[in-house]
């Protein structure tokens, strides 16, 4: 699928006030829509990966996925920055290069007329946007390194911003908690380039979290005990006893509650959720 680096002139959907994770925008290169993990800004720098199609006589560009584009020249940055500063133009862009150089980022007020007030101001949000840009951008590129895919790799971003390489770093099978994705997703490549190998007790833990997860599909909290350790053996293919081991350490961190009567098994998120409807129900009634 061809590239096509655009900048983003207006979101045209959803709203502002709107969460969702497919996109309308309308771009220097004309419409473009598809399915992005994070909102994008109006002056955004993007790389999208699709083709051009029509749609009722209309001519847009249908992505599969979008990364952000910024460019490492420092004078292609300070145009970069500029351009999405409102009350900035190409002259005001001169005069800043002119004046200081590759140092644009440290430029002073006083060393440039008109780089004052509220452009000023605005200018600086755009500096500090910039560095976490680059910080994205850093980001998604290691993911990419270790197996993610692109959509994957900024919907990490979108869930821990800077902190993301260190949170997969300590344990990759935490990819498993973004929405859309699984156990499966990580385990096929990424946690190969992590080093972690089949008995690891990440990999064991993460598979007894995501086979509770999958037997709960149907609307049920709680599965039995032999339910749990049937799927997740049959899903690692054996190792009974680490997954016995790694069931009762997610005990011991609080992951999973118990139920000794009927010797079933809950997540803990769905116990407590489950707990506060009844209270809030008990209450209701009262």
């Amino acid at each position: 699928m061809p590239i096509l680096n655009v900048q983003v002139t207006r979101v045209l959907f959803p709203a502002p006030t709107v969460e969702g994770d497919w996109y309308v925008l309308a771009t220097d290169r004309g419409k473009a829509k598809g399915k992005m993990p994070w909102r994008p800004k109006v002056g955004e720098a993007l790389a999208l990966d699709g083709e051009w199609s029509s749609y009722r006589g209309e001519r847009d560009f249908s992505f599969k996925s979008a990364s952000l584009d910024i460019p490492c020249d420092p004078r292609d940055q300070l145009h970069y920055v500029c351009s999405r500063t409102v009350g900035m133009g190409p002259a005001l862009e001169a005069q800043i290069w002119n004046a200081v150089g590759d140092d644009w980022q440290n430029v002073d007020p006083s060393q440039v007329k008109r780089l004052s007030g509220k452009v000023y101001e605005e200018f600086r949000l755009q500096i500090q946007s910039l560095e976490n840009d680059q910080e994205h951008v850093k980001t998604v590129s290691w993911l990419i390194g270790k197996g993610a895919t692109m959509n994957m790799a900024n919907a990490a971003w979108e869930k821990w911003e800077a902190e993301a390489i260190g949170v997969v770093s300590s344990d990759c099978y935490r990819l498993a908690e973004l929405a859309g994705y699984g156990f499966q997703d990580v385990d096929k490549l990424i946690r190969i380039n992590f080093g972690i190998e089949d008995n690891d007790d990440r990999r064991i833990g993460a598979c007894v979290l995501y086979s509770l997860r999958r037997l709960t599909d149907n609307g049920s909290t709680i599965v039995t005990w032999q339910e749990l350790l049937k799927k997740a053996c049959g899903t690692l293919g054996g190792f009974d006893g680490l997954v016995v081991a790694n069931t009762k350490k997610l005990f011991e961190d609080d992951a999973l509650k118990g139920f000794a009567e009927s010797q079933c098994i809950a997540l803990a998120a769905d116990y407590f959720a489950e707990k506060s409807i009844l209270k809030y129900v008990d209450n209701e009634q009262e």
